[in-house]
């Protein structure tokens, strides 16, 4: 009877324990799961201001932009300058590349459209004057009265749709003491699906609607600051432009979510505790010691490390930061606590440190930085304080965590600025001494070109006559006077030629310094590659000759190209001259392939061939590969370095192909230019 009541009085405690632990574990999650669930919304309506915020700067930016390139376009129309439609047409596809929500931009000089681009699908336009345009030819009107851009809208638009009109009015310049004569309009539209495109974060698009509207003077309605976030009270902003009050608005595209993402697992979370508060609780204490334990070696390794360490969470948030991190940043450590986002400190650490010094350049270095954190690629350098370095790697985690590494960088920063600087005095002294060699070469050079035919010289046509018209004059001392020219004449080509390499040579150096300090200027031309390329082959025929070589040209038909003729020449001549230096039996050939995209130039010879692992250190500056035939034709390896640097700066390229004892080719990329067919095509 004992045991019957103690089984049920202990069943019956162990009834309620389990009900009220229940009851606790569910009041508990109803409260976690609704703090949870207030915070999501709390954090969404955060978020949709800050990406409203963000996207209503970047719609002023494009239409300030828009007014900026068409000012450019309206001092192009004004101008006696020459190719004005390729100009406009340039700057209106490079501003609606970056700005993908202007649909079309039109010229329409005396209030009638005459030019559009793109001019698909925006043709239909061309020919109509405004005044048959009721719906925008009052902001045209507006535009006129104000002498400044407009924006109306959104308007139905005559090709279809609807969209954003600017009107700009243009107005020529005066002759003497006259009024502005007004000249017309240029139009732009913009497409309002896609003015809030966002740049920096894409998903932004997905997650809520936008939109823009403005209200002319005396109908704007009082500021609204919702106390909520759903479907009908969407967030808003507002911003001065072009003399009207614009609004914009944010709501969510489904509206606001049944619960927070967290709330199943935390349901999930709930139920799993309940059942292990049962099963035992002792061991869910003994597992969140061993937590607790972990957290604490986690943190104090942490606390060790030798480099500054700091921590931010998904929402780029401070989670923690290392002492090393503190003693790196002194005018900050009493911002550096949890929950401060990255982008607070920024603005902090640059107000307290005073850089950049400009302060207009604040903002724009911000944005970079931030730019570079939330997508970061690799390491780099940042300078904290004066002439003191640290060397930043920041990486994501899985779970979208920031992590940083800190690591002070001076003693390395010093060596390299000090090493850079060495290498520029080094230029400097190659380009100097370059200078000086160059003018004695050519005398030397010259002087020996006067003793190569010193036979042509008066002095020597007067020893003849002399001789010739003297009684004594023998055989024999006629023969030792034309065997003393002959010697003279030799040696005077061995010095001529000797001294054309060194002035060769020298030249390679003062272009090598040009190019290294950045000072080769181009002097850029429509010219006939082919021609240029068919002389050089010529011109080099007898070298190539002289060692038992062939040396043949092919092209494709006539080939124009943007390029210096110099240079191109001075490209096509080292390339040969090399095929024929390192070319001991066979052929060269030189071949123009011109497609609709580029022209190139192939130099192919059988020559000895490059090994693979060499094909890169051949466009080194100072190298050549370590063989006989570079050791016998000797050289300062600068050439082909040269020839590189004269194909970027073209806008073109030079690559190398190479087998081993069957031959090289080297091949000379420059772009083709555009026909006209080609930029109708484009448009």
């Amino acid at each position: 009877m004992g045991n019957t009541f103690r089984d049920y009085a202990t069943s019956k405690a162990y009834i309620i324990v389990n009900f009220i632990v229940l009851c606790c574990v569910a009041g508990i999650s109803y409260s976690i799961v609704k703090l949870d669930y207030e915070q999501h919304i709390a954090s969404m309506r955060q978020d949709a201001r800050q990406a409203l915020h963000e996207l209503s700067n970047q719609v002023q930016h494009q239409f300030q932009e828009t007014i900026l390139v068409t000012k450019n376009i309206e001092n192009i129309l004004l101008s006696g300058e020459s190719f004005k439609d390729k100009k406009i047409e340039l700057l209106v596809k490079e501003l609606r590349e970056r700005n993908p929500g202007i649909r079309a931009f039109a010229l329409a000089p005396d209030l009638t459209i005459t030019q559009s681009y793109p001019k698909q699908p925006n043709g239909p336009t061309i020919g109509m004057a405004y005044k048959n345009i009721p719906a925008q030819l009052s902001g045209v009107a507006n535009a006129y009265r104000r002498q400044s851009p407009t924006i109306e809208g959104p308007l139905t638009l005559v090709q279809g749709g609807r969209g954003y009109i600017m009107h700009y009015p243009v107005f020529e310049r005066p002759t003497g003491l006259g009024a502005p004569r007004f000249w017309g309009v240029i139009s732009i539209v913009f497409q309002p699906d896609r003015l809030f495109e966002p740049h920096q974060n894409p998903h932004q698009a997905a997650d809520y609607t936008y939109s823009l509207r403005a209200f002319p003077t005396g109908a704007i309605p009082p500021e609204i600051e919702p106390s909520a976030l759903d479907d009908g009270d969407p967030v808003r902003t507002r911003f001065e432009l072009l003399g009207k009050t614009w609004e914009a608005t944010a709501r969510p595209v489904n509206g606001l979510p049944p619960y927070a993402p967290q709330s199943p697992y935390l349901v999930a979370f709930a139920l799993f505790a309940t059942i292990a508060l049962m099963a035992g609780l002792w061991a869910f204490r003994r597992v969140t010691l061993k937590k607790q334990e972990a957290h604490a070696l986690l943190a104090e390794g942490i606390g060790s490390i030798q480099e500054g360490f700091i921590a931010f969470d998904e929402k780029e948030r401070l989670v923690t930061v290392n002492s090393k991190f503190l003693e790196y940043h002194p005018e900050i450590v009493d911002l550096l606590v949890p929950g401060k986002t990255i982008e607070e400190l920024l603005r902090h650490w640059v107000a307290r440190n005073q850089h950049p010094e400009n302060v207009e350049e604040r903002e724009a270095w911000i944005a970079k930085r931030l730019a570079r954190f939330r997508n970061p690629s690799g390491a780099f350098n940042l300078e904290v304080s004066d002439n003191f370095w640290l060397k930043v790697t920041e990486s994501r985690t899985p779970h979208g965590y920031t992590v940083g590494i800190w690591t002070d960088v001076t003693t390395e920063k010093r060596a390299l600025d000090a090493a850079k600087a060495a290498d520029r005095e080094k230029t400097e002294f190659l380009n100097n001494v370059s200078h000086e060699l160059r003018t004695p070469l050519t005398v030397i050079s010259g002087r020996a070109t006067f003793l190569q035919h010193a036979e042509k010289l008066p002095q020597a046509r007067r020893l003849h006559t002399a001789l010739t018209n003297s009684p004594n004059a023998t055989p024999e001392i006629r023969n030792s006077v034309d065997e003393f020219q002959n010697f003279v004449s030799n040696q005077a080509g061995g010095i001529a030629g000797s001294s054309k390499h060194m002035l060769r040579l020298v030249e390679d150096l003062l272009d090598w310094t040009k190019v290294a300090r950045g000072k080769m200027e181009l002097d850029l031309q429509e010219i006939e590659t082919s021609d240029i390329a068919r002389s050089v082959a010529d011109d080099l025929r007898p070298d190539a000759e002289a060692k038992g070589l062939t040396l043949t040209y092919e092209d494709n038909g006539t080939a124009t190209a943007n390029a210096d003729p110099v240079r191109l020449r001075q490209i096509l001549y080292n390339l040969i001259s090399n095929a024929v230096k390192f070319t001991r039996s066979g052929n060269i050939h030189l071949q123009v392939h011109q497609t609709a995209g580029d022209i190139s130039f192939s130099v192919t010879d059988t020559g000895c061939g490059i090994s693979e692992e060499n094909l890169e250190r051949v466009f080194l500056r100072f190298q050549q590969v370590d063989g006989s035939m570079s050791r016998e034709n000797g050289g300062l390896g600068l050439g082909l370095a040269i020839a590189e640097q004269l194909a970027t700066l073209h806008g073109g390229g030079l690559a190398l192909e190479s087998t081993i004892d069957v031959g090289s080719t080297f091949r000379l990329t420059l772009p083709r230019p555009l026909t006209d067919s080609d930029q109708r095509r484009s448009a």
